[in-house]
This record gives C-alpha cells, sequence and structure tokens, in this order.
C-alpha cells in the first residue's frame, strides 16, 4: 500500500466522521463516492441501497438536486434547499470532470436569525404603540387648559411610561439571564412566605376580579434557590393566573418533594391555553389570543423570563392546559442535598 492510498484511506474516514454531506459524481453523474451524513440526510431517498456506481438520478429523487448536479455551467455555487423540514446550504464544485455537492445543515442558524428578526420587530412594536400615544397625549396637553383634563391625560401618560419600564427591565432580565453572565446566589428561602409576599403585592388586582388566592403550601418549606430571581419567577406565573383567570375564580399555589425534585405548581382556573399554543408560551413575545393580551397588559415576555430562571436553577417549567378549564404550570428544581 502506498503513501497516496493511506492518504485517501484517511481522508474518507474523515469525511464519514464530519457532521456535513458530501457527494461526489463523475462527469456521467454517476455517484463515486457518498459520505454516511449525506447517506442519512437522503436516507428516504437511498432507503438502504448501496448508491455507489449509480446514476444519481437513478438513487435522489429529489429534482432541485438533480438540476444541481445536471447543471452544464462550470461555475461553482450556492445554493439554500429544505430537505426533510431541515434548511441546507448546497455548496456546488467543479474538480477536473468530477462535481462534488456540500451540504451544511443551516436549520438552527436560520431559526434563530428568524428569532432574531421577530425580536426586534416585536421590541420595536412593544415601544412604537406606548410611544405613539404618549406623543398624542402631550400634542393634546399642548392646547389644553382645564386641570382636571390635563390631569387625565398626564396619568394615561404615566402608564404608558410604567408599561415601557416594564418591558425595558424584563427585556434587561432576559439579556442577562440568556448571556449567563449573573451568577445564583443560592439560599435557603421559605417558599411559604414567598408566595404570601407575592399575594399581598397583587390583592389589588385579584380584587378586581374577585379571584381568590390560596396558599397551598406549609409553612417552614424550605428550598434553595436565588430568592431575589425565584421571586420574578413566581410573581411572573401567580400574575398570569390571576390576570387571565375569570371572575370569581381561583389560584392556588402548592408545592411537593418528589424523586429528589422539588414541584411548586400554579393552578388557575382560568381561560386556559389551546393544546396547540402550549410548546410556544415560554417563547419571547408569544401571545395565545394578542387581542386579550393586549387588554390584560404585559410585555409578553414574563413566561420566558420564568422558563430561563428555572433553567439557571438546572430545573425547567411545564403547563398542563385545558380552554375554559383553567391551566396549571409546574415548575421542577433538583432538591440540593447539604454535604
Amino acid at each position: 500500500m502506498n503513501n497516496n492510498q493511506i492518504d485517501t484511506e484517511v481522508i474518507l474516514k474523515f469525511l464519514d466522521f464530519l457532521k456535513e454531506g458530501v457527494i461526489v459524481v463523475d462527469e456521467n453523474q454517476n455517484i463515486e463516492y457518498m459520505n454516511a451524513y449525506a447517506k442519512d440526510i437522503l436516507k428516504n431517498d437511498i432507503k438502504g441501497i448501496d448508491p455507489l456506481g449509480k446514476h444519481f438520478s437513478e438513487v435522489i429523487k429529489n429534482n432541485y438536486l438533480y438540476s444541481i448536479i445536471s447543471y452544464k455551467n462550470k461555475r461553482d455555487f450556492k445554493e439554500e434547499i429544505t430537505i426533510n423540514d431541515d434548511i441546507f446550504l448546497i455548496r456546488m464544485y467543479h474538480i477536473n470532470n468530477k462535481k462534488v455537492l456540500h451540504f451544511q445543515d443551516i436549520t438552527l442558524f436560520e431559526i434563530y436569525k428568524q428569532a432574531k428578526k421577530d425580536f426586534v420587530s416585536n421590541v420595536s412594536h412593544e415601544l412604537k404603540t406606548p410611544i405613539a400615544v404618549m406623543k398624542g397625549i402631550v400634542e393634546t396637553l399642548e392646547q389644553e387648559e382645564d386641570v382636571q383634563t390635563i390631569r387625565k391625560f398626564l396619568n394615561m401618560a404615566k402608564k404608558r411610561i410604567d408599561q415601557m419600564d416594564s418591558l425595558i427591565n424584563d427585556l434587561l432580565i432576559l439579556a442577562k439571564l440568556e448571556s449567563k453572565e449573573e451568577k445564583l446566589n443560592i439560599t435557603k428561602a421559605d417558599l411559604s412566605r414567598i408566595v404570601n409576599s407575592i399575594f399581598n403585592d397583587l390583592e389589588h388586582l385579584s380584587k378586581e376580579k374577585n379571584i381568590k388566592l390560596i396558599n397551598d403550601i406549609p409553612e417552614g418549606f424550605l428550598i434553595d434557590v436565588d430568592q431575589k430571581k425565584f421571586d420574578i419567577l413566581l410573581k411572573n406565573l401567580i400574575e398570569n393566573a390571576i390576570k387571565y383567570n375569570k371572575p370569581e375564580g381561583s389560584v392556588t399555589v402548592s408545592a411537593e418533594r418528589k424523586d429528589g425534585e422539588i414541584l411548586i405548581n400554579v393552578t388557575d382556573t382560568g381561560i386556559g391555553i389551546p393544546k396547540e399554543s402550549q410548546p410556544l408560551i415560554f417563547e419571547r413575545f408569544y401571545r395565545v389570543d394578542k387581542s386579550r393580551s393586549r387588554n390584560v397588559g404585559g410585555t409578553g415576555l414574563g413566561l420566558s423570563i420564568v422558563k430561563h430562571i428555572a433553567e439557571a436553577h438546572n430545573g425547567k417549567v411545564e403547563v398542563k392546559s385545558e380552554p375554559n378549564v383553567g391551566s396549571t404550570f409546574t415548575v421542577r428544581i433538583p432538591e440540593r442535598r447539604d454535604g
């Protein structure tokens, strides 16, 4: 075995470990080489057959890929293509009389790019609306002389300022959580006391709809958490449970230790969440019912913040919900063991 053969074998083994697809076809469009990743990408076409030596059209049923291989121009190029719901950047190179197709999976990159675009669009919209209202208020005040009317419009302006302040605060909290630049300050906290404190803060909201707040956690139920961040997590869940509840409804907070975990449940008797929306509600700015969300207020970032705080504690948040019956949000965190 000469050095050239050794080099070729090493290269082919390397290509099989590569998490990018490579296909080589000759001048007659017969497949000379296909690495393991390319076979996995195109497994629905190949279906277990050996593609080597076969004409490209005999193996690959994707018309767009075949049109790339059949392309007569000698110029190298790249295109994006969707295969089985994944997005790939396809590059084609001409080497001697052969064509080399290179597949790079860019699905996550495209999702991130779209999420970034949506995020900027949503932030712009959420800020633009109160700014436009405040501009109208200022223009009205410039012409207004009645003291009572002035006070009314100033109160409206204050509410819009508070709305923008909440949005910016939530954005800052989310940015710090996502960047993981803040370390947790873990201390022992009495979960029942945290919940009682939040109930006191939100009492005005619950009284508006006569919502009964039930703390079903025994005193002395200690958990090891970053109390400041966990207060934010629970306050977001309980506030949502009040806002999206029915008049005369209830919000119950309970907790238990189970299989090395602490489970904290926030249960309401509210409007519920459709099944198709449940996997999406922890995404930034996602709203199940946009018109209703605008009426109850909020930044649209609360549940995303909840998810990130739970994950920062090596936990997670789940939801079970039935429309017109209610929802239960469960936060699971591992139980810390001293020593």
